[in-house]
């Protein structure tokens, strides 16, 4: 999320081939309950390579 000199929030959103900055506040909140969301549920950096090693196990 960003935010202008003037306070004002804005979201970028980039994806495979496409990029777009929101600005539509409804819109940029709802982005930012998503990341948190998102990031809620995130294995830390520390329990990322562990998993990933055990999901490597199971192949």
């Amino acid at each position: 999320m960003l935010l202008t000199k003037s306070r004002r929030r804005m979201a970028y959103v980039e994806a495979q081939s496409q990029s777009v900055v929101h600005s539509d506040p409804v819109k940029v909140q709802n982005l930012e309950a998503t990341y948190g969301i998102l990031r809620a549920q995130a294995l830390t950096p520390k329990e990322s390579p562990g998993w990933i090693e055990r999901l490597l196990g199971e192949l």
